[in-house]
């Protein structure tokens, strides 16, 4: 008899491709993700709003998670100092509209896998089109300092916007220090 060895199929993120990839089944536990993803993901895609990224296993395309990033800026004096030195209104940054893991997937890295990648990709576009920092608003809700710790031990730090306590950035010169 043979010896036979499983191996587990290896997770694939790859650009969002709505013929391909399966998203019927995905639920993160928070319905406008959901919803989102389902709904209205394919048409800001076509109206060049965000871009999307789907994380899967090996040949299986449903959905195990997902991120979209978008062009953002960010008023000076809510970012650390250098950033007023620069003497502009607004630095630019890279705004992760979304981030979400299927429930059934929770707590098995996927997270902090399509964080990784997310992050390594911001720090190219950052080098084709400049950008100072990634941004990220905090979802709130009953795992919301599960997500802020999350986040923090990321590298990811309040922004200090009172008007939006739940936004964290981290500065593009720290992905890549952390990168290379």
């Amino acid at each position: 008899m043979p010896n036979e060895t499983s191996v587990a199929p290896t997770l694939v993120i790859t650009k969002f491709d709505k013929a391909l990839h399966d998203r019927s089944a995905f639920f993160c536990g928070h319905a406008p993700i959901d919803n989102f993803l389902k709904i209205s993901l394919s048409s800001q895609i076509k109206s060049n709003l965000v871009t999307a990224w789907v994380a899967t296993l090996g040949s299986d395309l449903a959905v195990l998670g997902f991120y979209t990033l978008g062009a953002f800026s960010v008023r000076q004096d809510l970012g650390p100092k250098i950033w007023r030195r620069w003497r502009i209104d607004e630095v630019p940054a890279i705004f992760i509209r979304a981030l979400a893991v299927r429930e059934d997937m929770h707590g098995k890295g996927y997270g902090t896998a399509l964080m990784t990648n997310a992050m390594e990709r911001c720090l190219g576009i950052s080098e084709m089109i400049g950008a100072v920092a990634i941004i990220l608003d905090v979802l709130e809700d009953e795992a919301f300092e599960r997500r802020w710790q999350f986040y923090t031990a990321l590298g990811f730090r309040s922004l200090n916007d009172q008007k939006n306590p739940k936004r964290v950035y981290i500065q593009i010169a720290d992905v890549r220090s952390n990168v290379v």
